[in-house]
């Protein structure tokens, strides 16, 4: 190398290491970034008309970073949010391999555990209270004294040693049209969630109101480790669990063992099948068990347990049985995670260039689902959950 190439190298490096000195890298950059990345998705491309309304909220999102004391911990949580400009629930990001501390989370609430108390039990409006989640963590609800329309859910029992009294397990922002919800797992690490008060919980997710636990005594997620499951139920109905429609042969070699179990124990009567916490997967799964039950028609009566965790090819299922003969479907709304996919190949990765959070982009539509997306397929008939959902179904043949 010349001397003067050396000279004109070590000039650049010192000119780019200057400059990242001065520029240091943040959340608002991470979300320039995503913003770059989310253009290039086909629910982005058919369902943004106008850059501008992206725009729009991407300042907004600035905005609340600039005044966010916490916003490097946080930063995870504006970069979901942002990505809810459009409907494409499999569009995530994660903290897979985040360069942030996410263990300096220090947030609690200034006031004694009583006052606390007193204002959950004060229940000023139909949020306020005191919430527990499947026995982990009971927190009070209550307004946050310097934002108009926001709460902080208040931990007032854990049994998760990182977590203590007077510690803000989640806050709740209004919104025209329900809450954002800032939600902090076990190890700190934030996630956003949109949030619809129904009924004493916070749906989707399972933080459930102390004074109506009694309507949610029976967890319709809570399921066993097998995937693939057959057995003969009171009264001589079949029941049929699809857990997963993963592709990876160790999960097809499952279902087909499943599949020919089917073939030799149900030729007529009623069938159960069970497609809850089914996350999808493909069509090399699913249509071993939809052109079985396509075959046998004739001689079967099919009902569809079904669960907010049903998704992606687990609703394109559910929607393709219903169009191929008459089912009779139980439960609650699904994910709503259906017109668009990672198609065939690997999931779409990038990393952030910041904290290194890992993006998920979509690159398949399947746009005659889009109505579904974000809403999910509704059941025929929907189940209360007081009760196990399987009896519930028994007892409605």
């Amino acid at each position: 190398m010349t001397r003067r190439v050396l000279l004109v190298s070590t000039l650049f490096f010192f000119f780019h290491f200057a400059q990242s000195q001065t520029t240091p890298c943040n959340c608002a950059q991470e979300l320039d970034f995503v913003s770059t990345q989310l253009r290039t998705v086909p629910s982005y491309k058919s369902q943004v008309k106008d850059d501008g309304v992206s725009e729009a909220l991407l300042n907004a999102l600035k905005v609340e970073i600039k005044d966010d004391p916490r916003a490097e911990i946080n930063c995870l949580y504006y970069v979901q949010k942002y990505l809810t400009i459009v409907r494409d629930k499999h569009l995530s990001a994660s903290a897979r391999s985040a360069t942030v501390d996410f263990q300096q989370y220090d947030y609690r609430i200034t006031d004694d555990l009583t006052t606390v108390l007193n204002k959950a039990a004060g229940k000023s409006d139909s949020l306020t209270g005191i919430y527990n989640l499947d026995d982990v963590y009971r927190v009070a609800v209550v307004p946050d004294d310097q934002v108009e329309g926001r709460y902080l859910g208040v931990v007032l029992e854990s049994t998760n040693r990182n977590w203590q009294p007077k510690m803000i397990k989640f806050v709740l922002t209004r919104t025209p049209d329900g809450y954002d919800g800032l939600f902090y797992g076990g190890a700190f690490v934030p996630d956003y969630q949109r949030i619809q008060p129904r009924e004493g919980r916070l749906y989707p997710e399972r933080w459930i109101k102390t004074d109506a636990a009694t309507d949610y005594a029976f967890n319709p997620y809570l399921m066993d480790e097998d995937l693939f499951q057959y057995r003969m139920l009171d009264g001589g109905t079949h029941y049929v669990r699809l857990g997963s429609f993963s592709g990876q042969n160790k999960n097809y070699a499952m279902a087909s063992k499943l599949r020919e179990e089917m073939e030799s124990k149900i030729q007529v009567g009623n069938v159960i099948v069970d497609l809850r916490n089914n996350g999808g997967g493909g069509s090399r799964t699913s249509d071993l068990f939809l052109d079985f039950l396509k075959k046998n028609k004739k001689n079967l009566r099919v009902f569809v347990l079904q669960n907010y965790f049903c998704g992606s090819d687990c609703e394109q299922f559910l929607v393709k049985l219903k169009s191929q003969q008459s089912v009779t479907a139980f439960g609650e709304n699904t994910h709503g995670a259906i017109a668009y996919g990672f198609g065939n190949r690997s999931t779409r990765q990038e990393t952030t260039p910041c904290y290194k959070f890992t993006l998920n982009l979509t690159e398949k539509k399947y746009e005659k689902y889009l109505d579904y997306e974000e809403v999910g397929i509704a059941p025929d008939q929907y189940l209360h959950t007081r009760s196990d959902w399987i009896e519930q179904v028994l007892g409605k043949l």
